[in-house]
């Protein structure tokens, strides 16, 4: 349990700059969800176990996928039904965020989150800074 804290304390102290607003509520979904267990606001080369972090940093998505068109249903697609092999049809070698987090594939949010709240969770990602 001790791992899941320091996420979540960190996803309440942050105020990401250029994010659009209601960042609070938009965290608190995050929260409850489950998202802040492998994903962090900000890039930290380690994770709250000191090994590498389990997903990327909402920044570093935000400036992966800020000039590609579409990614607002992409990502949401994927919050609801996940990035693994199974889902996806990819090989289960394949990970685009390799070298950088240490977990293979996101796995389906279907239950923990309704769509119209991951959907409002990618577009505050998405409205990230993400020079920071």
């Amino acid at each position: 349990m001790k791992c899941l804290l320091l996420p979540l304390v960190t996803a309440f102290a942050i105020a990401p700059a250029g994010a659009a607003s209601g960042h609070d509520e938009i965290l608190k979904i995050a929260n409850a969800s489950g998202c802040m267990a492998c994903h962090q606001v900000e890039k930290d080369p380690q994770g709250p176990t000191g090994l590498s972090p389990i997903a990327p940093a909402w920044r570093d998505i935000a400036a992966r996928y800020k000039s590609v068109k579409g990614a607002q249903q992409q990502l949401t697609a994927t919050v609801m039904t996940g990035s693994s092999p199974s889902s996806t049809g990819t090989s289960p070698y394949k990970n685009h965020w390799e070298g950088s987090v240490s977990g293979p594939y996101m796995p389906s949010h279907r239950s923990a989150i309704a769509e119209p709240d991951a959907a409002r969770l990618i577009a505050w990602i998405l409205a990230l800074d993400a020079s920071r």
